[in-house]
């Protein structure tokens, strides 16, 4: 059993390293991305605590192109994330899991779709 799982994270690591190895081939027709200019003010996340790493991670990207914008990371847990957004406390609603019907039910009534 011992040896199956250092096997299995063996063959784990050489496959993330050899992705990561791997040139990526972008369109060359595609044009280099350009921040937009006087991009500023304030963005708000509220929503899964399981994706805050994730969304630290993208706000740090972020902030290296839009060095004025100030970006608030919540991490409460995926049920905060509907009414973040229904009531205009948060731009961005991280969700681990699927929207339940209620929370799908009141975003449409508050938005039209």
């Amino acid at each position: 059993m011992f040896k199956k799982s250092i096997l299995t994270a063996a063959l784990l690591l050489v496959t993330v390293v050899a992705a990561q190895a791997a040139p990526t081939k972008v369109d060359p027709k595609i044009k280099k991305y350009a921040p937009a200019a006087g991009v500023a003010g304030n963005l708000s996340s509220i929503g899964s605590d399981t994706l805050n790493n994730l969304m630290t991670y993208w706000a740090e990207g972020f902030k290296k192109k839009y060095p004025n914008v100030n970006i608030q990371i919540e991490g409460k847990g995926s049920s905060t994330a509907p009414p973040a957004l229904i009531s205009a406390t948060a731009q961005l609603g991280p969700m681990s899991r699927e929207m339940k019907s209620s929370e799908i039910e009141q975003f449409e009534k508050k938005f039209g779709f």
